[in-house]
């Protein structure tokens, strides 16, 4: 992890830990994506309330290209 001069926090610690787990979180998230787009599975994401979907070719839409499930 790169150094940050931090402020004047009251736990400096307990910031870094923060950072250091947001910093997993999103390398995590960015794994899953990678492995989806190999796999040929649409990524789902959402702008504004708005839920999106991105095709294996790149293409992106708002158009659901899952299946309904059965209840």
């Amino acid at each position: 992890m790169k150094s940050l001069k931090f402020k004047n926090y009251k736990n400096k610690n307990l910031f870094r830990e923060a950072l250091e787990y947001a910093a997993i979180g999103n390398r995590g998230v960015q794994l899953a994506l990678q492995e989806s787009q190999r796999k040929g599975i649409p990524t789902v994401f959402g702008i504004m309330d708005k839920i999106f979907y991105r095709m294996p070719d790149g293409t992106i839409t708002t158009k659901s290209p899952f299946k309904k499930r059965k209840k």
